[in-house]
């Protein structure tokens, strides 16, 4: 694609260059036009002296200028340049996990490995969205009470996990059977201090680190069918060279959340793309991708951690078509038989055939655990990471083409519950589509955000690596 847009433009430049030699030549002949008489005589003499040289040297320079572009198009599409000392790497060498360029370039701006551990020190409950700390020196959580509670403490807690947004919060009542301690929260800016209440607490934080969850219009037709980006704004397509790969959800304004396993074949964050606001793939202008994170992969287990982050260049602007979808709390457990919603570009049928041009959705539900892992399902592949979700009768699933999109649960606002995995072909009664669990990454996203907004691109922590990267 970079070719033709290249290519595209020298010949445009031929073609500006072409009415300028004509304007030339017409200036030329005018200006030495003294007599009536002698016009067709003088006039050609004149442009076969100054004319043709001027128009010789243009083409010349014109030939050239085409040369090296055509040039700089090859060397782009097989060679990356190293820049001290210059050397020209086959472009196969990029991204490989070795350092060839002397000052590491080549595995500078790829897909990287992002640690699992540690542990955030703060979580969200869906009761009521109520604030919990950890107590790092027992080991246990803890309920923040209201008391004291300040909008600097708010910030905090929401940037440990990785917001950089405004936030709200407010006083709930202590329930009845609440059985959490309650402990007086206080921090330096970074982190949280849990201190023992010295008197009495009546409520608790309820916190909310950005609006989220929230469509204009609320999906009302189901099984695999056209939908609208009013009812999905977060849904975005992920894009190698202009095509479409996977889908995402916007998290925030930087961060969009698919899967692992788009990003295995093509680890040049470059060339990937990010389209928004639109439920046709080809509608819109596509957004540069800063970062792409990955977990490391599970040697045991290549279905597992399927789970990846995209930082974009530029932020978002939120509107009625681009918003972003909720985590979940980290206590949302569904029970076999919820209703969820999946949606995508993918294939329409079992057997292949063509990617849809439109965003399909569809009514599923939780399938029980132990039902995929049946004799005549996944045998015991499907882990506690993972989730499974279909219809009892088949026939609604999601399918190549929707990986990395989201599963997703209302209540009271939507919420992103699991992300497109895999599975055994699609709509099968038996085979129902398998997502990543994202309860069980939210300490990762919470680490990825946060880390990523303190190390500048070039600069990675110890343990973040280049994806596949050889030790030494």
């Amino acid at each position: 694609m970079r070719l033709f847009l290249q290519t595209k433009g020298c010949f445009g430049a031929t073609v500006a260059l072409g009415h300028f030699l004509r304007k030339l030549a017409l200036v030329i002949l005018k200006e030495n036009d003294i007599t009536g008489f002698r016009k067709p005589r003088r006039s050609l003499e004149t442009f076969k002296k100054v004319g043709i040289p001027i128009i010789a040297v243009l083409l010349s320079l014109m030939a050239i200028v085409i040369v090296a572009l055509l040039i700089k198009v090859v060397l782009d599409k097989y060679y990356f340049i190293c820049g001290s000392p210059l050397t020209f790497l086959p472009r196969e060498q990029v991204c490989d996990g070795r350092l060839d360029c002397a000052s590491g370039e080549d595995e500078e701006h790829c897909v990287k490995d992002f640690p699992d551990k540690p542990g955030v020190a703060v979580r969200l409950s869906k009761d009521r969205s109520t604030l919990q700390v950890l107590d790092v020196a027992t080991g246990t959580w803890a309920s923040a009470c209201f008391d004291n509670f300040t909008e600097a403490l708010a910030k905090t807690a929401c940037r440990q996990m990785g917001y950089d947004s405004q936030p709200t919060f407010r006083a709930v009542e202590i329930g009845p059977d609440w059985n959490l301690t309650v402990a007086q929260v206080t921090g330096n800016g970074q982190e949280f201090q849990v201190k023992n209440l010295t008197g009495p607490c009546h409520s608790l934080v309820s916190l909310s680190c950005l609006e989220c969850g929230k469509s204009l219009k609320a999906p009302r037709i189901v099984g695999g069918v056209e939908a609208s980006v009013d009812s999905w704004p977060w849904q975005v397509s992920i894009q190698y060279d202009k095509q479409h790969v996977c889908g995402g959800s916007i998290l925030d304004p930087n961060w969009i959340l698919t899967a692992a396993h788009c990003f295995r074949k093509y680890l040049d964050v470059s060339n990937w793309k990010v389209r928004v606001g639109s439920s046709k793939l080809d509608h819109v202008s596509s957004l540069s991708v800063a970062k792409i994170f990955v977990t490391k992969e599970n040697a045991l287990n290549s279905r597992e951690k399927d789970i990846a982050l995209v930082k974009l260049q530029v932020p978002l602007t939120f509107t009625g078509t681009v918003r972003p979808i909720c985590l979940p709390f980290f206590d949302e457990e569904l029970i076999p038989g919820t209703p969820l919603w999946v949606i995508g570009w993918g294939f329409t049928e079992q057997s292949g055939g063509k990617m849809s041009d439109v965003l399909l959705q569809a009514s599923v539900q939780v399938i029980d655990s132990a039902r995929c892992n049946a004799e005549d399902a996944y045998q015991g592949d499907v882990t506690a990471e993972m989730l499974c979700a279909g219809t009892l009768q088949g026939g609604v699933d999601s399918c190549q083409g929707d990986s990395g999109g989201p599963l997703m649960y209302h209540s009271n606002h939507w919420q992103i519950v699991g992300i497109v995995s895999w599975g055994y072909g699609c709509g099968s009664p038996t085979n129902p589509g398998v997502y990543t669990k994202v309860t069980a990454y939210l300490d990762w996203i919470y680490n990825v955000r946060k880390v990523s907004a303190l190390v500048p691109w070039g600069a990675l922590p110890p343990d973040i690596s280049p994806k596949g990267m050889h030790p030494p």
